[in-house]
């Protein structure tokens, strides 16, 4: 597909939940000509359309204040959308014939996949500029010209998503899969929290697949914590309602996130790690007040690095913060995953000293 014949587009997307609204930037991003417009609701969504310029929109059906039905009747009422193509974010396939009705282009369910998003989208946009362009010749003409191509536009439309489908079903591996969980979940991640914060997950990520390797991890386990460890408060980082919750609602909200995954080896070490990093090797912790070997040891691994760093962070000096961890041993920690970090304390200081200048040094996420 050639996007930049297209020129720059803007889509709206129009879903009261962030964690969608997000999945499609990050699955799309790597289009430099498309742009995106975000609305949580139908309010919000007509507000938009009055002050900027609009190419598509992906529109949720169910949204508060106002629903995806009301918001399409609306936009169509007015006749300078009428080129605006519409497609609907549904499931429900009783729905469809209603929504036809009302001016819906086109349907999209989710999990959305790359292929058939970024298919539809290129289709539509393309469509979208044919007939504006002859938008000035008469009505009769205009008749007659969509007659005559709408059949060969389907064609075209329909082939060109299904080579597309059939190319990445052909070359989709579980590697292919795990790369493109970890990417879109990061991008996820990186959108929803401040710089700040990005360059403590980075910090507490890196010194987790580092600990990893020194217990013996192979590099595929060690990238894998690498990353689930970023995940471990997904719940509440893309949450609507941020600090409103308690912990076990937003632990809950994340796990439900996640579980609604291809279950993979990196899915499988995010659960993992979600669900456990806040419990402790005497069975005092969170949520469901695990012991010793109840827990996990990727979860162990995270739970002593994002101590280690909150120490670094709050305590003046080094053997402060070794006494804080050696405080934790056989408690909040396993014995012998403390042991060897404390082995090995001067090393994972000064790793945490590194990366913080290169995070500065790049001045970006890293």
């Amino acid at each position: 597909m050639k996007w930049e014949s297209l020129g720059d587009i803007t889509v709206l997307i129009a879903d009261d939940d962030a964690f969608n609204r997000q999945l499609v930037v990050s699955l799309l991003d790597k289009i430099p000509t498309i742009h995106f417009l975000e609305a949580e609701d139908g309010v919000e969504a007509l507000e938009i359309l009055a002050q900027k310029s609009v190419d598509m929109i992906l529109l949720d059906l169910h949204m508060p204040k106002m629903d995806g039905y009301d918001t399409i009747h609306n936009i169509r009422k007015e006749a300078k959308y009428d080129f605006t193509p519409i497609v609907i974010i549904t499931t429900d396939e009783q729905e469809m014939n209603k929504l036809y009705a009302m001016g819906a282009d086109d349907f999209i369910s989710k999990p959305f996949k790359l292929s058939e998003l970024s298919s539809r989208i290129y289709a539509h946009i393309e469509k979208k500029q044919y007939r504006a362009k002859y938008n000035q010749l008469s009505k009769e003409e205009i008749d007659t010209t969509l007659i005559s191509t709408e059949a060969k536009e389907k064609e075209q439309t329909t082939q060109k998503i299904d080579e597309d489908l059939n190319k990445h079903s052909q070359n989709y591996t579980i590697e292919d899969i795990e790369i493109s969980q970890k990417e879109t979940f990061y991008n996820m991640i990186k959108l929803s929290v401040s710089k700040k914060s990005m360059h403590n997950i980075i910090r507490v990520a890196t010194l987790s697949k580092a600990l990893s390797k020194l217990i013996g991890y192979d590099d595929k386990k060690s990238d894998n914590i690498y990353f689930a460890s970023m995940l471990r408060n997904i719940g509440a980082i893309l949450s609507i309602e941020k600090n409103k919750k308690t912990d076990y609602q937003y632990l809950i909200a994340g796990y439900s996130l996640i579980n609604n995954s291809i279950d993979t080896e990196f899915i499988k070490v995010t659960k993992q790690i979600m669900t456990q990093y806040r419990e402790h090797f005497d069975g005092s912790g969170f949520p469901k007040q695990r012991k010793e070997n109840e827990i996990y040891i990727s979860a162990y691994i995270v739970s002593i690095v994002e101590a280690f760093d909150d120490l670094c962070s709050n305590l003046d000096t080094k053997k402060d913060i070794r006494d804080s961890l050696k405080a934790g041993e056989a408690k909040n920690f396993h014995p012998k995953i403390t042991k060897l970090f404390l082995t090995h304390f001067d090393y994972f200081f000064e790793l945490r000293k590194k990366i913080i200048k290169q995070i500065s040094e790049k001045k970006e996420y890293a």
